[in-house]
């Protein structure tokens, strides 16, 4: 498979296509394909919606520019939450009343590189840097915008899952040094919980299966060992890069895109697994 590493192997007539390649390690074993259903655990990938939850709007081009690429390929519907309004963002004088808005339409036109049209695009507005006054969920008051008269993370992201319905759901790596990426990582994972309960029945029905959980990194590495990887040919490691180059009002931009380049065509994720508690677990280790 041509990847943006080798040279000169993509012909004209097939530039501009997305190709693939995939391994997921399963109990060991490495599992190889040039098809996003042949290394997940079913055949049918597109049977639900995938929400993408993004701290910042270039998160996620950034860390899984290529696998979203990959997802709607393989026809699956993806969907995107973007938690905070960019409000910090600001490196010019004079930007700091337009950023919002500035960011805003520079994020949909880098999701639309990456296929994702805008009505798949949800901005949750909190304000950047912001997050811990937003932890929860608590009514309304003062004229606050809410879903249900209430208002915080676990109030939207818990509605999202709901309305969605997804059957997987990737977020960036709490390892990141960033608390916006550590309380979103968080109010997340509570979320799924909330979703797949009785709670809060104003936010819609319950989800019948909890979907599973899936990091990616951003800037800092994983806690644990990734197991899938993707690697993608010229067409597709292009659009994650121009995806990126978008974000203009990020004057530093251009040097991530360097960096990126330089590391080539490579993505990472990891499977998140939640261990519930249970007695059964530990008493072997006290028997006699």
């Amino acid at each position: 498979m041509s990847t943006a590493s080798d040279k000169g192997m993509a012909s004209v007539e097939n530039a501009e296509a997305v190709a693939f390649q995939f391994t997921r390690i399963v109990g060991g074993q490495k599992v190889r394909s040039d098809k996003l259903a042949g290394v997940l655990d079913h055949a049918a990938v597109n049977e639900q919606p995938w929400l993408f939850v993004s701290p910042h709007d270039d998160d996620l081009c950034i860390g899984a520019g290529m696998l979203i690429q990959a997802a709607i390929d393989a026809g699956v519907d993806v969907k995107v939450a973007v938690v905070t309004d960019g409000c910090l963002g600001y490196c010019r004088e004079g930007q700091e009343d337009s950023i919002v808005e500035i960011r805003r339409e520079e994020t949909m036109e880098s999701f639309e590189v990456l296929g994702v049209n805008s009505g798949s695009v949800e901005c949750l507005g909190f304000p950047d840097g912001g997050l811990t006054q937003y932890i929860g969920r608590r009514k309304t008051h003062n004229g606050e915008a809410g879903i249900a008269e209430h208002i915080g993370l676990q109030n939207s992201l818990t509605h999202i899952l709901r309305k969605h319905r997804p059957s997987r759901v990737f977020v960036p790596t709490p390892t990141d040094l960033h608390p916006d990426h550590r309380i979103t990582y968080s109010e997340l994972a509570i979320s799924l919980f909330h979703a797949t309960g009785a709670i809060w029945p104003e936010l819609g029905p319950p989800l019948l299966d909890a979907p599973a959980l899936c990091e990616l990194a951003v800037y800092c590495d994983f806690a644990d060992a990734p197991n899938l990887e993707v690697i993608g040919n010229d067409a597709a490691f292009d659009r994650k890069l121009r995806s990126i180059e978008l974000y203009k009002s990020q004057v530093q931009i251009g040097a991530l895109v360097e960096s990126i380049r330089e590391a080539g065509p490579y993505e990472y994720i990891r499977d998140v697994g939640f261990n519930l508690y249970s007695p059964k677990r530990y008493k072997s280790m006290f028997a006699d």
